[in-house]
């Protein structure tokens, strides 16, 4: 076969999104990391996260595509409150893509007892899971006629790596090697985050396929420069979190590595899972506050627009997109 001919048999390189495959470059302004839908539980930690009024979800759904808006990454895998059914429907109502995990969170969003923590220590089963989630269809929606397929991996890793359950980080690498999904890894407040990458390079997985998210809550801007030259993905999220300071912390950080040349290893989330942070469930700052506020103000300071481009939807699309015959 010439060169031309295999070329036009590669399969393309695609976002998986709840409603298909869609080309990375039509996603347009896309939040990197947040939270759409997340159902309520029993016997979870207190104070965990619930995200479930579809009417006022919907609402600021439509709101951020009106306000230029394209997609949303939702970071809720299984077993802990997602329903992929839900989120399609959301997007097709909404006509804002959306992006659905496999993968795990945190323990304590858990019911006692669940499987994937019962089973961590075998790192192979864990890791058929993740990729039948992505090549077949996340589980809650196998009865559908199409079932809704993950876009990626969500790892967590606890407050040390040393406390976090390494079988299923193996996993996660496992699947994401297989499929050629990104990995998006959640991190307290940045801790542990140059030995988080150092494992995953070491099973095998590109670097330029790991997104550590909430890295802006330890902002140390050399630290960052290491591991955005690496080739990872820098996920900042804390742009309405007041407590976390964002005038001096992530704005200031945000600058100095765009000055660096390393706009390109930069994904700009909201992580908006708690309600307080929607409009119409706690006042808070919205869906339109990225368009409004994040957008708005990265062209006050005078980020140019490649720049804003890349940091608000073009770089997170590009780690996300894998070829479509995943099997």
């Amino acid at each position: 076969m010439n060169k031309a001919a295999e070329h036009e048999h590669r399969p393309p390189v695609m976002v998986e999104t709840v409603n298909g495959p869609v080309a990375p470059e039509e996603l347009g302004l896309t939040d990197a990391h947040t939270h759409v839908w997340i159902e309520p539980l029993d016997g979870v930690s207190p104070g965990s996260p619930q995200l479930f009024d579809r009417e006022a979800i919907a609402v600021e759904l439509n709101d951020y595509r009106l306000s230029g808006g394209g997609a949303l990454v939702d970071c809720q895998p299984g077993g802990c409150g997602r329903d992929g059914r839900v989120l399609r429907i959301l997007s097709s109502a909404s006509g804002v893509h959306i992006v659905a995990c496999t993968g795990f969170h945190l323990k304590k969003y858990y019911p006692p007892d669940f499987w994937l923590y019962r089973h961590a220590a075998n790192a192979d089963d864990v890791a058929k899971w993740f990729v039948q989630e992505i090549c077949d269809g996340l589980i809650e929606s196998n009865d559908q006629p199409q079932p809704v397929r993950a876009g990626f991996i969500k790892a967590s890793c606890e407050a040390t790596l040393a406390a976090t359950s390494l079988g299923l980080l193996d996993a996660a690498a496992m699947a994401a090697i297989q499929t050629g999904v990104a990995i998006q890894v959640h991190t307290e407040k940045g801790a542990d985050a140059e030995k988080i990458a150092a494992r995953f390079q070491r099973l095998g997985l590109s670097l330029n396929k790991l997104i550590l998210c909430h890295l802006d809550k330890r902002p140390d801007a050399t630290l960052h420069q290491e591991l955005a030259e690496a080739g990872v993905i820098l996920e900042y999220d804390t742009f309405y979190r007041e407590k976390y300071d964002p005038d001096n912390t992530v704005w200031p950080l945000l600058e100095k590595m765009v000055g660096l040349g390393l706009g390109a290893k930069i994904a700009i989330g909201t992580d908006m899972a708690e309600s307080a942070m929607w409009s119409l469930l706690g006042g808070g700052p919205g869906q339109t506050a990225y368009t409004g506020q994040i957008l708005a103000r990265l062209r006050r300071i005078g980020i140019d627009e490649n720049n804003i481009q890349q940091l608000m939807g073009k770089n997170i699309a590009f780690v996300l997109a894998a070829k479509t015959d995943k099997k």
